[in-house]
């Protein structure tokens, strides 16, 4: 700052200082209290008062409180959303992990391997495009889990639950000359987009050539993109082999873990 700037800044009117007052009155709550104002000028004829303390206080809770329970719902409608966006039937959304029924060894340990995957899905699985293979016999629990785990999983990233033939549908879909979406429009939401994708009933399809080119183009696609996996099936290793193919076998074995499901159906207990 220069000489002019000096004698211009001393010469320029000082603007007075912010005031606070006090005085005493009675609220119809809290009885008497000391009331607090400011002046943003300094004078006594232009306060601003605040009114009771506690009362300001109170009303602050009240609408941060309110506030809390509108995020807490735009929340809630968001999960439901993306729940819905995802496929997972009515009759399945109160599957959790903690409502699993699991009382044998084997049951246990494939309660505990969906438990690890879900509580660390963003920090190892995520990353790596892990793939679990639930096999085993109907009725055992496997999408119990999957849609446990899918569920919680979706509440900070993206997720899907379909099962094959539904997926097989989806992309013949796009067959059609009057189709919004064309095949790789499919292949890269399912293959690439989503977080994780929950595949239901692989096998009880034909097995036809076309098939077996859509299930190899969806999985290949998330082997190549790291993108994790479920996958649920009734079929043993050897029919699932033959199903899916040598090469997404091959895949399959890098990358997965295969939970057996050996026990009865708890539908006919």
């Amino acid at each position: 700052m220069n000489l002019h700037d000096l004698i211009d800044a001393a010469d320029k009117p000082k603007r007075p200082a912010m005031t606070v007052f006090e005085r005493p009155m009675k609220c119809d709550t809290h009885g008497s209290i000391t009331e607090r104002g400011i002046s943003l000028f300094g004078g006594a004829d232009r306060v601003i008062w605040h009114g009771c303390g506690k009362c300001n206080a109170e009303l602050r809770e009240r609408e941060e409180a309110a506030e809390r329970a509108a995020d807490e719902k735009r929340r809630q409608a968001r999960i439901e959303q993306r729940i819905q966006a995802a496929g997972i039937p009515n009759g399945f959304r109160d599957r959790t992990l903690d409502n699993y029924e699991a009382t044998t060894p084997e049951q246990k340990h494939a309660l505990t391997v969906a438990r690890e995957f879900a509580a660390n899905f963003y920090r190892d699985h995520l990353p790596h495009g892990t793939v679990l293979v639930f096999g085993g016999n109907p009725g055992t629990g496997k999408s119990h889990l999957a849609l446990a785990i899918l569920q919680q999983v979706m509440k900070r990233h993206t997720g899907m639950y379909l099962d094959a033939m539904s997926l097989i549908r989806r992309v013949r879909a796009t067959w059609r000359r009057d189709s919004p979406e064309t095949e790789d429009d499919v292949i890269t939401t399912l293959g690439e987009q989503l977080d994780l994708l929950a595949i239901d009933e692989i096998g009880v399809q034909r097995g036809t050539d076309d098939e077996q080119a859509i299930m190899f183009d969806v999985l290949n696609r998330r082997y190549r993109e790291n993108r994790p996996t479920i996958i649920l099936t009734n079929l043993d290793g050897h029919s699932l082999k033959d199903f899916l193919g040598p090469r997404i076998m091959d895949r399959l074995h890098q990358r997965a873990e295969f939970v057996p499901f050996k026990w009865e159906s708890y539908r006919r207990k």
